[in-house]
């Protein structure tokens, strides 16, 4: 099965290096921006432009509160997003917390006119995030999901007891969901430490990654967007890796996964250009539940190799490939380079 690596953040990360991430092999970027009628997450404006200057796919949500009004919880949600819509479908998100005293029958009204109004603003279907249970227990009737449950595409919350690179992608992946789609996005952990995502001092915080069910082509596809064909550039006398990624802005990483050979006075490098989103003012266009996924990032040091790493961590290099999809080469790892372990 093919899988394209992303994240959903909110206020909680509040410092995100987008460059880093991209770097690293993630291409989109699920994030906050309203809950109820009256909260704004206060990350999601820069949350919103960072990731489209630095070439994430980008989807906003809303966490809805089934017991609020629910034109104006839509329209607090149209209005914070603004004209900039995105690439990826708006998403309204699904959960028990501040909805435990609803009824099922107040949960799916308040969902599908929150849905329409989106919609109908947008342009487009919009994604719900939930979790396999939470929709089979609370948006249902008579044990049966609503009639229009199938229109829409599913971001589902699933985390693996134990998470491993070497039985991904096929462990404790969501189940389907009768009488809905199956999941277009998969939520597998919600406290994962990588690089690029720190707290306001500078350290790690935990953040949510996720999967796209698809090739990157398909991502793309999906989000209705053309990537960018990459550049094709001559090397020049005193070039090195680090100034020609300084020079597209992108990273050493994105460089040597394009470019496996070594760097030679007039080779041609192949030049990986991310697919920066104009502002998409066009008409188309958070977790629950407890894991005990946990990551660490190791950083290349002199002498080391991917195997040595390996070893060291107790895992294997086909592991550290399969979380590190930046990787392309194993031999090919440099001093300063950071890895993700699991």
């Amino acid at each position: 099965m093919d899988l394209v690596h992303g994240v959903d953040v909110s206020y909680y990360e509040p410092k995100i290096d987008w460059r880093v991430l991209r770097g690293q092999g993630y291409r989109f970027a699920l994030i906050r921006a309203t809950s109820g009628i009256g909260y704004v997450d206060s990350k999601f404006k820069s949350h919103w432009e960072g990731a489209r200057v630095e070439g994430l796919l980008r989807g906003a949500y809303h966490y809805l509160i089934a017991d609020q009004d629910a034109a104006k919880q839509a329209d607090l949600f149209i209005s914070t997003v603004g004209s900039d819509r995105g690439e990826l479908p708006p998403i309204v998100d699904l959960e028990d917390k501040y909805n435990e005293n609803a009824s099922n029958n107040k949960i799916i009204d308040t969902c599908k006119a929150i849905l329409d109004r989106i919609e109908q603003a947008f342009g487009r279907k919009p994604m719900i995030y939930s979790r396999t249970q939470y929709l089979n227990v609370h948006v249902s009737k008579n044990g049966k999901a609503p009639s229009w449950a199938k229109n829409y595409p599913l971001w589902l919350a699933q985390y693996p007891y134990v998470f491993s690179a070497d039985t991904m992608p096929n462990k404790n992946m969501p189940t389907q969901t009768e009488g809905w789609q199956d999941w277009k996005f998969w939520q597998y952990s919600e406290s994962a430490i990588i690089s690029g995502v720190t707290n306001d001092s500078g350290g790690p915080t935990a953040c949510d990654l996720d999967w796209f069910r698809g090739t990157e082509a398909e991502l793309y596809e999906f989000a209705n967007v053309k990537p960018k064909e990459p550049v094709q550039y001559t090397v020049q006398s005193g070039d090195t890796f680090k100034s020609i990624a300084e020079k597209y802005k992108i990273t050493m990483d994105e460089l040597l996964g394009a470019n496996p050979d070594l760097l030679k006075e007039g080779a041609k490098l192949t030049i990986p250009v991310p697919t920066i989103s104009k502002p998409n003012t066009g008409g188309s266009g958070g977790g629950s539940g407890s894991t005990t996924t946990s990551t660490k990032t190791h950083t290349v040091k002199q002498g080391e190799s991917l195997g040595s790493i390996a070893t060291k961590y107790g895992v294997t290099v086909e592991a550290i490939k399969a979380i590190n999809s930046q990787i392309s080469n194993p031999n090919l790892i440099y001093v300063g380079q950071v890895i993700v372990i699991l």
